[in-house]
């Protein structure tokens, strides 16, 4: 069949490429999807992995057959409705990882009957060879190599990390990003060409986010404190996310406001930050202000939500969507955000209320005062969970993803 479209190519003025990507599309019946992650979201995955987990889950129900590649430290039990395949565990060598990828997809591309889905350079660009037999969708989450940058990575490390980047962002038939601003910078960072690069945004089980609890239940559940105002960082404890400039705006902010002394701040999640964080707040006395709750299992995540006034999002740069927002909102919390690349994109035509005045401690205090002690008007809980439910469902984003894989067939 794919000998016959080269044929028909010839006398169309088709590229050799066009014809296999038709004929492929021809044979799809039931179209199959290959993905290729980073972790599980069994092994405490983060959000990219809860992402991928999301659109494997939405696109099986929809009757696509679906298989994810994903690297995990336990074993994956088969109670999903897509097949999960761990190559490698995340703490094995990078070279034996690769190598037992490169086997799994050598025996997989074997047979060009799907098409390859890949969440991240890191892997998905170590496959350009095979992606180049079948049609290829990169979702592009963030610069793999500009995040490293922050980070303190040296500049030889960064430098492999963004050819690869180009490598896998040039190999791609469509490029998904969750935001405009991240489709602007994959255009003027990689060179990739604006045609192949369609925003769809990021979504969640809004129904799954919602425990369906009172905020005084959540509480009680978790053990924490019924009469204090709480607000929730969830967040990996890296430089770019903000949370340690939230440690400095919350000590700012209870020595510029004795009222708001009550205030408690919990930050969820791990990462390398966190025996800095740990240090900053004992050196600073905020210990009865800010709690680190360390990493927090996804059967849990709801409730933490449930459990906050409001949850928080002070990110200082490259933030590509903010799956974050969507959870706290989906249980009933109002998301506050700084006002860095999609975050406005998501909150502002909910509540510009909740969008901060800027990224800097002085900015994140007064703001966050300002909401907290109610001198903004703020969406209610209702509000919240129908927005989410409306606009950044899977049952709103699945069929628009899926529209874009079928157009690179």
């Amino acid at each position: 069949m794919i000998q016959a479209g080269l044929r028909r190519a010839a006398s169309t003025g088709k590229t050799p490429q066009d014809a296999i990507d038709t004929s492929i599309g021809a044979q799809m019946t039931r179209l199959k999807f290959v993905h290729l992650g980073l972790g599980w979201i069994g092994d405490r995955g983060g959000g990219l992995e809860r992402y991928q987990h999301g659109i494997c889950t939405a696109h099986a129900r929809l009757g696509c057959d679906v298989t994810a590649w994903v690297q995990s430290r336990t074993e994956i039990v088969d109670e999903f409705d897509y097949k999960a395949i761990a190559f490698a565990s995340p703490v094995e060598k990078r070279l034996r990882k690769l190598r037992s990828l490169g086997y799994l997809a050598e025996e997989r591309f074997g047979v060009r009957d799907f098409i390859f889905v890949s969440h991240h350079a890191s892997v998905g660009g170590c496959l350009v060879d095979l992606c180049r037999r079948v049609p290829h969708v990169v979702h592009f989450h963030g610069p793999w190599a500009d995040e490293a940058t922050i980070e303190g990575a040296p500049w030889w490390k960064t430098t492999l990390q963004r050819r690869q980047e180009r490598l896998a962002y040039h190999s791609a038939s469509r490029i998904i990003t969750l935001s405009r601003s991240f489709k602007q910078l994959v255009v003027e960072r990689y060179g990739v060409s604006e045609s192949l690069v369609h925003v769809v945004p990021g979504a969640i089980d809004a129904a799954m986010a919602d425990p369906g609890i009172s905020r005084a239940e959540a509480r009680q559940q978790l053990g924490w404190p019924a009469d204090r105002p709480i607000v929730l960082a969830m967040r990996r404890l890296v430089k770019r996310v903000g949370v340690d400039v939230l440690v400095q705006a919350i000590d700012r902010l209870i020595r510029d406001h004795k009222s708001a002394s009550d205030l408690l701040v919990m930050i969820g999640g791990t990462g390398p930050m966190q025996d800095d964080l740990k240090k900053c707040i004992n050196d600073l006395g905020l210990q009865n202000n800010v709690r680190l709750l360390g990493f927090v299992p996804e059967e849990q995540l709801s409730t933490a939500y449930r459990a906050a006034d409001f949850s928080i999002v002070p990110t200082q740069s490259l933030e590509g969507f903010g799956l974050v927002t969507l959870e706290s909102m989906a249980a009933g919390t109002p998301a506050i955000v700084t006002p860095v690349g999609s975050l406005p994109e998501v909150i502002s035509p909910l509540c510009n209320s909740l969008i901060l005045g800027g990224t800097s401690a002085s900015e994140i205090a007064d703001g966050l005062y300002a909401i907290v002690r109610g001198q903004v008007e703020t969406p209610n809980d209702d509000v919240c969970r129908r927005y989410v439910r409306d606009n950044y469902d899977w049952s709103v984003i699945g069929p628009r993803v899926l529209e874009v894989y079928r157009s690179a067939c």
